[in-house]
């Protein structure tokens, strides 16, 4: 069952326009419309989960630096 892209409703397949119709917001889109506006999305949030991952990735390195003593920071 096809998902919504802006309001995650359920899209049911119209045979007579050829459009996935939401059944909750009326949005109406081709197939084809409606995977490239889910890749859009997709790639937006793979953007997000990777910058995230490199924040953590980052407090972490901070974290080890910061718990090593003088003597480990001067030749970190």
């Amino acid at each position: 069952m096809a998902r919504c892209p802006e309001c995650a409703g359920n899209m049911k397949y119209n045979p007579d326009n050829r459009l996935m119709v939401c059944s909750s917001c009326g949005l109406s889109l081709s197939r084809y419309e409606l995977d490239q506006f889910w890749n859009k999305i997709r790639n937006e949030r793979g953007l997000e989960t990777d910058e995230v991952a490199k924040a953590k990735n980052r407090r972490k390195d901070w974290l080890d630096w910061y718990s090593k003593s003088k003597e480990e920071k001067k030749n970190y």
